[in-house]
């Protein structure tokens, strides 16, 4: 990526966050169009696969029409969007919200799938919530 095309992202993003459209709990939703595209429109129906790592978790969901990879933590909520599942592979993720109160500190703090998708007020098909159970 372009030096100068991540700084504007970057100074579009700390824009947002200073003067939010939209804020949800302790989240500061930092793009409004995609934010406004997922906002109750998700209806999960499959998880294909659940990373936890140390400080992150990385998730790879179905939609009927589409696959996103959602990467969040106590901190920020990153998305990818595809067609197709191999189509995630290739691109980048766009930062989607910030959690006001633990932006400026680590945060070990982890948090559930579920937790996310109230912030976005995503619905979860019956599979996808027995795949994320598994993994608990």
């Amino acid at each position: 990526m372009d030096f100068n095309i991540l700084e504007a992202k970057l100074s579009k993003y700390y824009e947002k966050f200073l003067n939010p459209t939209y804020i949800v709990g302790d989240w500061v939703v930092v793009d409004d169009n995609t934010y406004k595209q997922l906002k109750y429109k998700l209806n999960i129906i499959s998880v294909l696969s659940y990373n936890k790592l140390e400080n992150e978790s990385i998730i790879i969901v179905e939609t009927k029409k589409e696959y996103y990879a959602i990467k969040y933590s106590g901190r920020f909520i990153c998305i990818r969007k595809s067609e197709t599942e191999y189509g995630l592979l290739c691109d980048t993720y766009d930062l989607l919200a910030i959690n006001k109160i633990n932006v400026d500190e680590y945060s070990p703090i982890q948090l559930d799938f579920k937790d996310i998708c109230k912030v976005l007020n995503w619905k979860l098909g019956k599979k996808a919530k027995e795949y994320l159970d598994y993994f608990r």
